[in-house]
């Protein structure tokens, strides 16, 4: 049996797995952490994880009452956004869900247009235009002015959400006009947007217009959904779907890399039904599960979960003539009581707040092979992730794909010890070999003590 010595605490506490581990709390550019020139990990580390959710206050009705708000508040997230545009007694839905997000501790970025200003004067509009004009970059601090102010003192104003799904490369010059001019007058907070990598026109030249240098690093979320109605539950075509899901969580990881910049993986909880057809059928609790650790595996920030609410689209073309009605089921039904998927978000939320300290203060190294410079293993469906400081690799994070089966899988171990992060369990080594539990679908972020 092996000896452990004092090495181990410095694994616990100095790797981040003990109580006063230091996070990346928000700091400005200049206050965080960063390697000025990194050579095989992000430019800046995970930050603490965002948990979060969209349309948080009901879909094609208004529904935030006070036992709404209740159910919100117990889900374990720290962050909610996407609301209707509607006044209540003269109250916008999104101001009383940032006086929520104050009670409760939670953050959200601002989406709507600040008062005085015409509805066509969101943000959105103006990174969505193709002759951007004289006095652009004015107008648009303008207004960005106008949101600071709105909300200075609101402490959940987390940043400024300027996008979804705006794909046409015409629009690039503008989104990085917009992202500069948020810059220049706050640079303390983010700017976020929203949509599917791979369906951008130019990827490249898309991240190259978001992710600008200085300030508050700016988030991309990546929306992806495998679940259609016909996707089974187990086997090959599941793997399948969840390898198109993970191609591109790693290419969101490929534009990040030397880039000023995190992302957010939006994961599909919602069922939606179209006509009498299912198209998108409800994902387990293992298959939730299995999209966050496969988002982490490729060094997502955070985990934003669709859709919150339940009820009806009215879907409409361009001419706003209607062309569909699509049925959603949520989290919270539409009569306010939890679904199924709610009590699973919620188990899962309390083992990534395990994990987000940790994770905070790590840098993400890239996906692993079976083979990497901490861990061999020869086990199918298995992802990994790897994580470490600004000099080497530390952390792996251990994902197993099999959304049916909970499994243990072997794996050599590259250096002295292993502790799970989550529990401090110390894993038992035989002949240098690890075994890891598994959950179906289940992940763990495992520290490796390495030979110096």
């Amino acid at each position: 049996m092996k000896s452990y010595g004092p090495w181990l605490l410095v694994l616990l506490v100095g790797l981040g797995c003990g109580p006063g581990a230091e996070t990346d709390g928000g700091q400005t550019a200049s206050g965080t952490a960063v390697d000025p020139q990194p050579a095989r990990h992000g430019r800046v580390p995970v930050g603490e994880l965002v948990l979060g959710t969209w349309l948080p206050a009901g879909l094609d009705r208004y529904r935030f009452s006070a036992q709404d708000q209740v159910l919100l508040a117990g889900l374990g997230l720290n962050q909610i956004e996407w609301l209707q545009r509607g006044e209540f007694d003269g109250e916008t839905a999104e101001a009383r869900a940032m006086d929520f997000c104050r009670a409760h501790g939670l953050q959200m970025p601002v989406f709507y247009e600040p008062p005085g200003f015409t509805p066509h004067d969101k943000l959105q509009n103006w990174a969505t235009r193709s002759f951007l004009g004289a006095g652009f970059a004015d107008s648009v601090g303008l207004r960005v002015q106008a949101l600071k102010t709105r909300w200075a003192g609101a402490e959940g104003f987390q940043g400024y959400l300027i996008g979804h799904e705006d794909y046409a490369a015409e629009y690039y010059e503008a989104l990085a006009g917009v992202v500069d001019a948020i810059g220049r007058v706050d640079s303390l907070r983010p700017v976020l947007t929203v949509g599917r990598i791979d369906h951008y026109v130019d990827g490249e030249a898309f991240a190259a217009a978001f992710f600008r240098e200085g300030g508050q690093p700016n988030i991309f979320q990546h929306e992806h959904y495998v679940f259609r109605g016909n996707v089974p539950t187990e086997g090959s075509g599941l793997q399948s779907k969840l390898s198109f899901l993970l191609a591109g969580y790693g290419q969101v990881a490929e534009y990040l890399q030397g880039r000023w910049g995190r992302w957010h993986a939006v994961v599909q909880v919602q069922s939606e039904k179209r006509v009498d057809k299912v198209y998108y059928r409800k994902p387990s609790a293992a298959e939730i599960s299995v999209q966050a650790g496969l988002a982490l595996s490729r060094g997502a920030s955070g985990i934003i979960y669709f859709l919150y609410s339940s009820g009806v689209e009215e879907f409409r073309n361009a001419k706003g003539e209607w062309v569909q009605t699509r049925y959603y089921e949520g989290l919270v039904g539409r009569d306010g009581m939890p679904t199924k998927s709610y009590g699973a978000v919620q188990a899962l939320n309390r083992q990534l707040q395990a994990l987000s300290p940790v994770l905070a203060q790590l840098y993400f190294y890239g996906a692993g092979a079976l083979e990497n410079e901490l861990l061999f293993g020869t086990d199918e469906d298995i992802a990994l992730g790897l994580f470490g400081n600004r000099e080497r690799q530390t952390h792996v994070l251990v994902v197993n794909r099999r959304t049916w089966q909970k499994r243990t899988v072997a794996f050599a171990v590259k250096g002295q010890a292993v502790v799970d992060v989550a529990t401090g369990e110390i894993l038992p080594m035989v002949n240098d070999q690890v075994q890891v539990a598994l959950a179906a679908g289940g992940f763990r972020l495992l520290a490796v003590a390495r030979d110096n």
